[in-house]
């Protein structure tokens, strides 16, 4: 019913537009959450189905004020935009838009799970992320190979991935997450990656938490397809050996907290403390490193729907809501190295409000960091505009973490 959508040429253009916020001047990025793919996929079956009409807009739906009422009326909408039929990729654009726009507004519903149903939630996290088969056999193929010349790595990670989190100990487990993690390493040894950086696959640190949140809210075999589909095209440079997006996000993070709030950035450096110090977890994990998983799930829907690179900025809204504490602590590190928990919807509506703030070229910057290594080298260059030379001096001499 969904095609794969093309990517965007222009990945920063317009960054609200899909969204249903009131300001006439908001702009957000309504392209597809991954990196540029080699090639695309259009439905080729569409005039053999019978056509449906167009569901309705979501703000045009009247809404119960009972509880129940919202939550069944919420899903029968989501409901409608997924099973509808389209014929051209307008209109399954249009679709998608409709559904981010509902993602925002309303969240998705949380359903009831079990190990072998496919949610809502999987449903649409596979959709925004263009994963449209999920072969069994496949997967069970690399389960049967055994154990990976990675296992023992992978064991020494998933028995303290989310140790404190008892729902996701009893739901999922860790055998699950060593099955995941093991035929992912088995998918991608010794394969060629088509992509002009020749990115390499492979277990890295944090990997183990990035898992999580699919096998939470997808069953096993859904949860592999879509969170290899993820690893390879939303944020590979996250995932390289050198985990160069990530220090390359910790960089930006501390750029755009200068740009949003001098004062709090100021006194951060004035104490020695950059992103790389505090919150290099955060970044790695896209924020399923501070409880509850739940709420971590909301916001991924969120940062599925508008693109994953949106994190930088959810942490800085975190930094915002404990901002007060934070300037009047003589050791900030102490609140920083445990964030309070997380409150999806509030950090969601902080999020939009900063990437509005955000310059237009840092915008790009951010939107780009995930996949694609060029984005250092336009750091240094900014840096090399703005700094006095010796200091410029002293950034460049520092190991450049977020290069090929």
């Amino acid at each position: 019913m969904f095609a794969r959508p093309k990517q965007s040429k222009n990945r920063v253009s317009d960054r609200f537009s899909t969204w249903s916020t009131p300001s006439p001047t908001s702009k957000i990025n309504t392209a597809s959450t991954r990196s540029p793919r080699i090639t695309t996929h259009v439905t080729s079956t569409a005039n053999k189905i019978k056509k449906t009409p167009h569901p309705s807009s979501p703000q045009t739906t009247n809404l119960s004020n009972s509880p129940d009422d919202r939550a069944n009326n919420r899903q029968e909408l989501f409901e409608s935009l997924l099973n509808h039929t389209h014929y051209t990729e307008r209109e399954m654009y249009e679709t998608l838009k409709q559904l981010k726009s509902l993602i925002l507004s309303d969240g998705i519903p949380d359903c009831p799970r079990s190990s072998n149903s496919q949610t809502l939630r999987c449903r649409i996290w596979k959709i925004l992320l263009g994963v449209y088969q999920s072969s069994a056999t496949e997967y069970i193929s690399y389960i049967e190979k055994g154990r990976s010349h990675f296992y023992d790595k992978i064991r020494n990670d998933t028995f303290r991935t989310l140790a404190t989190d008892k729902r996701f100990l009893t739901d999922v487990g860790e055998n699950k997450l060593i099955r995941v993690l093991n035929a992912f390493v088995w998918k991608h040894e010794k394969k060629e990656n088509p992509s002009a950086y020749n990115w390499q696959f492979t277990y890295v640190q944090g990997m183990n938490v990035l898992a999580a949140p699919f096998l939470y809210a997808l069953p096993e075999v859904d949860a592999f397809h879509t969170f290899d589909t993820f690893l390879q095209y939303s944020c590979p440079l996250y995932v390289q050996p050198a985990l160069q997006g990530v220090h390359c996000g910790l960089k930006l993070l501390d750029m755009c907290l200068k740009i949003l709030d001098l004062k709090l950035y100021t006194y951060l450096r004035e104490k020695n403390l950059s992103a790389e110090i505090y919150a290099f977890p955060s970044v790695l994990t896209f924020c399923v490193c501070t409880p509850p998983l739940n709420e971590a799930i909301r916001l991924w829907d969120f940062l599925l729907s508008f693109g994953i690179h949106l994190n930088i900025l959810c942490i800085v809204a975190q930094l915002q809501f404990i901002r007060e504490e934070i300037l009047v602590s003589s050791s900030p590190m102490k609140l920083l190295r445990t964030l309070p928990d997380l409150n999806a919807r509030a950090i969601i509506t902080a999020t939009t409000r900063l990437a509005r703030q955000l310059p237009q070229d840092v915008y790009r910057l951010l939107s780009r960091h995930t996949y694609d290594p060029l984005v250092i080298d336009e750091i240094i260059a900014q840096k090399r505009d703005t700094l006095p030379f010796t200091q410029y001096d002293q950034f460049e001499a520092a190991p450049r973490m977020c290069t090929l």
